[in-house]
């Protein structure tokens, strides 16, 4: 239980035991000490008192401590989570304490990052770099709840990809330099992310079947360059290509270990300068305004459905996790499927 007595300056002290350590904290008044007196003792016999110091840790001084005590991630994800941090958390909440984070003050953030022109799905990702330290702080009894609880996140539009059709594949293919020209085409045919096919080495294709197998994937933007796995244990994965695709690969006779695919200069691919550099000057030059990169891995996924691939297929080719990634970013272009089962079941 707690108690209160009056010390030789005037103010009260509100005294109680916790975790067998005697603590205290002072009031000017009294009537502020009783109301606290009431509400540890209270906390105390429910089992959900907190430490009042616990929650004055800056931001600063607790994220990485959280991630600590959280679970693993890769290198890399660690590295784009500090990023994010640094760029779009700690300027606004860094040396604010924990407890002085408020509900609104998260959601007016949110709103700020919105307006500023992030896609939603990036404002979700730096959304959680701030929720995950604050859900860390609640589990290890620094905050009574999150600040991040129930946020109004900006929707994510389903189905928001470009796909081209095959006459624009060409003229993408025609339209950048000669050295990238088949690294648009092996893209836009294979499905593979960026990182994948940028790690790809001579010793990955096989000419006896004519299948590539994706083992590796460069990492994004390291300096120096580094490769790692692929982004989910479903991205090790081999997959055939069409006669014309593997006669073109062959063509370039990369064997061993030597990438497939570089700079002008034989370098490795870098995707920021990639982008900057060739993709979205020749994307303005083919009059395909709005083309992401990624968007090739959606035009050959849209592609393999056109022609019969099942979602099973997709999932497989695609180095997809699960059937339902793969149905939730895909499934918009099943659109006939159920009519055509139920015309298979009339039959």
């Amino acid at each position: 239980m707690a108690s209160i007595r009056r010390l030789e300056t005037g103010t009260w002290q509100v005294r109680w035991r916790e975790g067998g350590r005697e603590r205290s904290k002072r009031f000017f008044k009294k009537t502020n000490a009783d109301r606290f007196k009431r509400e540890v003792e209270y906390r105390l016999d429910q089992g959900t008192w907190l430490n009042p110091r616990a929650g004055q840790v800056t931001l600063n001084d607790w994220f990485e401590q959280a991630w600590s005590l959280s679970r693993p991630v890769k290198a890399r994800t660690a590295t784009d989570r500090a990023a994010r941090m640094a760029k779009h958390v700690l300027p606004t909440f860094g040396r604010m304490p924990l407890a002085h984070v408020g509900r609104e003050q998260v959601q007016e953030w949110v709103n700020g990052l919105t307006e500023s022109g992030l896609a939603p799905a990036t404002v979700k990702k730096v959304f959680e770099t701030l929720s995950a330290p604050m859900r860390t702080a609640v589990e290890y009894e620094r905050l009574q709840r999150s600040p991040c609880d129930r946020i109004n996140l900006p929707p994510i539009p389903k189905g928001a990809h470009m796909y081209l059709i095959p006459e624009e594949v060409d003229r993408l293919a025609l339209a950048i330099s000669p050295h990238y020209e088949l690294l648009v085409r092996f893209a836009a045919e294979t499905g593979l992310r960026f990182g994948e096919y940028a790690g790809l080495w001579g010793q990955d294709y096989n000419r006896a079947d004519r299948t590539i197998c994706v083992k590796r994937q460069l990492l994004k933007d390291s300096s120096p360059a580094e490769y790692g796995d692929p982004k989910t244990k479903a991205g090790f994965r081999s997959l055939a290509l069409s006669p014309q695709l593997a006669e073109r690969i062959e063509c370039q006779a990369v064997v061993g270990d030597f990438p497939m695919f570089t700079t002008e200069s034989g370098a490795l691919l870098n995707i920021s300068n990639f982008r900057s550099r060739q993709f979205r000057p020749t994307v303005a030059a083919a009059n395909l305004t709005g083309l992401r990169i990624h968007d090739l891995r959606h035009t050959a996924i849209s592609l393999w459905i056109d022609k019969g691939a099942t979602i099973k297929v997709v999932t497989e080719r695609g180095g997809i996790e699960s059937a339902k990634v793969a149905f939730d970013t895909y499934g918009h272009l099943y659109p006939t499927a159920d009519r055509d089962l139920a015309d298979r079941l009339h039959e």
